[in-house]
């Protein structure tokens, strides 16, 4: 959102405008006084963007469809999924489901980072519908869209001249508390550790208050770290995790490829593009099949090979440009 914000304040006059919504209880008041700004002020604007459809984007769609200016949702994965099994997405909650449906319907155009957040099948993770994506939950759903990828700094993201631990696998996941530690696919990293404790293992983003389970020996936790600090902790390991249920485009597989990360992630949204053919991907979320990849990747010929084409292939398809370029694009 931060580098998208500042795209925009680059190239327009831009007003941002944040619709609160910690507190539920006030979620009426929030209402309020949007539509008193948009009321009083939004004549001022040719253009309005929201990022993510939900609750604080119903009346901004509303107020330009009605007052004949153009309306943009970028859409970024928990607006677009229902996985109530572990409770994540929008459509979990009906109200939360049909406002986010109610803007995507009014919007006069969808920007989702991934087509997978429009419509995606996969049998990844069957214990919800293997079905998802806005177009699914909002049927019908007519509203023209157009993907633009996140992009990635490759002058910030190069792999660090540090050592580089043989069998060494990271993954990076902030806030595991709650839905994420599942979504994440955090729970299989600890048992894939469990397995191989002739491995080291680290998961980057969480303290070991906060961890849910108990925490195999081969495994380390890092707190939080600066962002300028993660391209030092991609280089020092050989191999990356990116065992999510549901994404929309995640950045730290495609940050850690372009410090030659060998990336291990499973088949769902965009990370088959992501790694396209310069990896291993996971079809099903059974912890053989994990492991067979695990043995598949660290028993690789060609390792060093591997972890030099993810880069490049980062590099072309998601190097810094690009999403600036498509963004101002469709504004202008």
């Amino acid at each position: 959102m931060k580098k998208d914000l500042d795209i925009l304040m680059k190239n327009y006059a831009l007003t941002t405008y944040h619709f609160k919504t910690k507190n539920k209880i006030l979620t009426p008041l929030s209402f309020l006084l949007q539509a008193i700004h948009l009321l009083f002020l939004g004549w001022r604007y040719d253009v309005l963007v929201m990022f993510f459809s939900g609750y604080h984007s119903v009346l901004p769609c509303l107020f330009a469809r009605m007052t004949r200016k153009r309306s943009i949702i970028f859409l970024g994965g928990t607006d677009c999924f229902m996985y109530p099994s572990f409770n994540y997405g929008n459509f979990t909650k009906p109200l939360y489901g049909k406002s986010t449906c109610i803007s995507a319907h009014n919007a006069s155009l969808l920007v989702p980072v991934s087509e997978n957040l429009i419509y995606s099948e996969s049998d990844y993770y069957t214990v919800d519908s293997t079905v998802q994506g806005i177009a699914h939950w909002c049927k019908p759903l007519d509203t023209e869209f157009k993907i633009i990828p996140l992009e990635y700094n490759t002058e910030i993201f190069y792999r660090r001249d540090v050592e580089r631990k043989p069998n060494s696998f990271l993954t990076v996941a902030f806030g595991i508390q709650g839905t994420s530690f599942i979504r994440k696919g955090i729970d299989k990293v600890i048992m894939v550790a469990s397995h191989f404790p002739e491995y080291d293992f680290t998961i980057l983003g969480c303290h070991q208050s906060e961890f849910p389970v108990p925490v195999p020996n081969n495994v380390t936790l890092i707190p939080p770290v600066p962002y300028e600090e993660l391209p030092l902790h991609y280089s020092r390991h050989e191999f990356y995790f990116q065992l999510s249920i549901a994404e929309g485009f995640p950045s730290a597989i495609c940050e850690a490829m372009l410090c030659e990360c060998i990336p291990i992630g499973s088949n769902v949204a965009a990370i088959p593009s992501i790694i396209s053919g310069n990896g291993f991907l996971v079809f099903k979320r059974d912890d053989q099949k994990i492991i067979e990849s695990v043995k598949k990747a660290v028993s690789s010929e060609n390792k060093e090979e591997i972890s030099k084409q993810a880069r490049s292939h980062i590099m072309a398809t998601y190097g810094k440009g690009k999403r600036e370029e498509e963004l101002l694009g469709i504004i202008n």
